[in-house]
């Protein structure tokens, strides 16, 4: 599996999506650095919301094969700025969660995303496990 970065906001389902593809016992800690699961980096929601730390995500991310936006469906906004794609020098995948809960938007989500410059954008649920398959098999390439 190709070392992986998860990019979010606080409780859009970064840990929940490291459980679902790797299969493991992931638990997350509530700290300001980032944290290191099985090919997996996680980022702090704080990461994403301040930007001072835009240079720790950039930096951190040399290191990846790829990066992933997480987007959450129940969501009305989103901290991803515009183009913010366009400022790592990886690819860039987009992944809509939370698609099973009742207040989801997935085409609000989708359109977060698209704005902050992801073009491949898969919808998964980490409940039911819809769509985790399909991203594995891109993670696996």
């Amino acid at each position: 599996m190709l070392k992986t970065m998860l990019i979010g906001e606080w409780r859009s389902g970064k840990s929940s999506l490291i459980r679902c593809l790797t299969g493991l016992d992931y638990r997350s800690r509530k700290v300001l650095a980032l944290d290191f699961f099985n090919g997996f980096v996680n980022t702090p929601s704080e990461f994403l919301e301040n930007r001072r730390f835009y240079p720790s995500i950039i930096t951190a991310s040399a290191d990846c094969d790829i990066l992933i936006f997480v987007q959450a469906a129940d969501r009305t906004s989103s901290q991803l700025p515009p183009k913010f794609a366009s400022m790592f020098k990886r690819r860039v995948l987009g992944v809509v969660t939370k698609i099973d809960v009742p207040s989801a938007n997935a085409v609000l989500a989708r359109r977060f995303l698209v704005n902050a410059g992801v073009r491949d954008i898969y919808e998964v649920s980490s409940v039911t496990g819809s769509g985790i398959a399909e991203l594995k098999c891109v993670l696996c390439e």
